[in-house]
């Protein structure tokens, strides 16, 4: 019992920082969501194909077996083509230190005598665990760093907070917390601490240690092993660099032995792509490649669309502890820091889709976060009093600004892909409902349709806090309304950034039996010049042709919130293909 009391001292803050982190998730974005979607799905597929659908291989794509199973991976990406085979098209690092916590879930679900195809309820909440496990695992082998430069514990304490709050862990460790990067930061964070550790006292079993996890960073994200480039930084300087390399290599058993261990670990990558494929090789991003003479590299860091610092403020923060090497003459970790950065953002905004597909921020930098961290404690460990405070104050609010725009991006305020200067200035730090949806409007191509009728509704008003439909009109008197694909709804106003009235559009029978179509949004959707601008602005009521003869009406329903409302010059124009003439 004193055993474990005086472990779980060890591990105190870090749980009461993961408590705090699930508490204060819980509280500000409600539950999570289905943590296996989107490219989580492939991380997470290995685990239900072997040990529930026992069908791994896929050689010969056995639709028919597991219909559902081959419906949801193929809508997804996840198994792509590679010599007349079906490989999956991630690494499976991420399954493997998922695989406790599913076999937690599985068994759960056996005992039970519950059906179970892998992503049901408890293997949802199983991910999500793992992810809160290895964010755990990631503040304690960050403190274990910080301790080895001999960081003030509170000042490491704060480094831990931030690391949780102010960055994009926030997102990653709980709405999507499928992804790779929690995993990838744990193993990391615990191969630069090995490494450290190694470089201070040349144990043989720390080597064997460092270079297992390098093979867990290598089959949970390949290009991860770019974090060799940063040992010389971790070494510090060049003279451990060479008493290291002198000490291993005349350690031939212990260097062999690690070398065995590592090839070990990348097996867990190779033999599924060996069973899967043919081939212990395989390059499963066909497409998909570097453009190293086209790097986005300004764009990767300070773009509205997904810049680092932009989505990161804290990072940028962080970024003033080099010059406070420069300034203590420490030139060997300014150049040693400085390099690797540049070197990893050259290659990282290289990569075609150097935003990195449709999420939040700036993701691919989250496996490297301890980088950051190391300077910025350094500097604040060894700054007086009043400069540490001012630094410490600046540090936590970037943390509201972190949980606002995980906030924005949950509920589609911030959008996942297309955002800019105006739009990201237009929502900046705004969490009202009427702004969810806002910046995903998709206007149409006018020039494809055609105007098949115009009507003049006028102007309409309604006092606040009511509803009531202010306009509508006999489908009968609209000709080729069968053909009718879009209705465009024009209103002049001002578009006041705090208005959360609604804008309703409905087509029923004429009895109100039945509808036929119903869609809503508020009324600063409408807008085409941006908030608080008088203009005229319109919203695409985009539908699929009705063609039932029943006869039919279209309603225009206004609900206003804690304001009256005045629409002024209201018209409803509706629009048909021309290629349906």
């Amino acid at each position: 019992m004193n055993f474990l009391l005086s472990k779980l001292k060890n591990f105190g803050t870090e749980i009461i920082i993961i408590l705090g982190f699930v508490f204060i998730a819980n509280q500000i974005f409600d539950k999570a969501e289905t943590p296996t979607q989107s490219d989580a799905l492939g991380y997470y597929d290995y685990l239900p194909s072997i040990f529930i659908y026992h069908d791994f291989v896929r050689r010969n794509d056995p639709v028919q077996e597991n219909p559902e199973l081959y419906n949801r991976i193929k809508k997804t990406g996840v198994y792509v083509d590679h010599h007349n085979y079906k490989v999956n098209k991630f690494a499976s690092g991420t399954a493997f230190l998922q695989l406790p916590f599913f076999t937690v879930a599985l068994l759960t679900t056996h005992l039970e005598g519950n059906d179970h195809d892998g992503y049901q309820e408890p293997f949802q909440k199983a991910v999500l665990i793992s992810a809160f496990f290895y964010l755990f695992l990631s503040i304690f082998f960050l403190k274990k760093v910080l301790l080895l430069y001999d960081i003030k514990k509170y000042i490491i304490l704060i480094c831990q907070i931030l690391l949780v709050f102010g960055t994009l862990v926030t997102n990653y460790a709980y709405f999507e917390a499928g992804f790779s990067h929690v995993y990838s930061l744990f193993a990391i964070t615990a191969f630069i601490y090995y490494v450290k550790l190694f470089c201070l006292n040349k144990k043989s079993s720390h080597f064997i240690i460092l270079i297992i996890f390098l093979g867990l960073i290598f089959i949970i994200r390949q290009m991860n092993i770019f974090i060799l480039l940063f040992i010389p930084f971790i070494a510090g300087s060049f003279k451990n660099i060479g008493d290291s390399l002198r000490f291993i290599l005349r350690d031939y058993k212990t260097l062999i032995t690690g070398i065995l261990l590592c090839l070990c670990v990348i097996l867990i990558q190779l033999i599924p792509w060996y069973l899967q494929t043919g081939d212990f090789i395989v390059y499963s991003y066909h497409g998909e490649q570097f453009n190293f003479l086209d790097p986005h590299f300004f764009s990767i860091l300070f773009s509205y669309k997904k810049g680092l610092f932009i989505y990161t403020p804290l990072l940028f923060l962080t970024l003033f502890s080099l010059i406070w090497l420069v300034y203590k003459k420490r030139f060997y970790l300014f150049a040693t820091w400085f390099t690797f950065f540049v070197v990893l953002t050259y290659v990282l905004s290289s990569w075609w889709s150097w935003f990195y597909g449709c999420g939040y921020g700036l993701r691919a930098y989250i496996d490297y976060y301890p980088i950051f961290f190391i300077p910025f404690a350094m500097m604040l460990n060894e700054l007086n009093m009043m400069p540490r405070l001012i630094v410490i104050s600046i540090s936590f609010l970037t943390i509201p600004i972190n949980l606002i725009q995980s906030y924005q991006y949950k509920y589609n305020i911030l959008h996942w892909i297309e955002m800019d200067k105006a739009k990201y200035w237009q929502v900046f730090l705004k969490t009202d409902a009427q702004y969810s949806g806002l910046l995903w409007r998709n206007d149409i191509n006018e020039k494809l349709y055609t105007v098949v009728y115009e009507v003049n509704a006028g102007d309409l008003s309604l006092p606040k806090k009511n509803e009531a439909v202010v306009f509508r009109v006999d489908c009968s008197k609209i000709p080729d309304f069968e053909k009718v694909n879009n209705i465009q709804v024009i209103i002049d106003h001002d578009f006041e950034e705090h208005n959360d009235s609604r804008i309703g559009l409905s087509i029923c029978n004429q009895n109100n039996t039945k509808t036929y179509y119903w869609y809503e949004r508020y009324l600063i959707h409408f807008n085409q010049k941006g908030l608080n601008k008088w203009q005229t602005g319109f919203f695409n009521f985009t539908l699929t042709p009705i063609t039932d003869l029943e006869p039919k009406e279209l309603f225009l329903i206004l609900k206003t919130g804690d304001q009256a409302d005045y629409l002024k010059n209201v018209r409803l124009r509706f629009l048909k293909y021309k290629n349906q003439d």
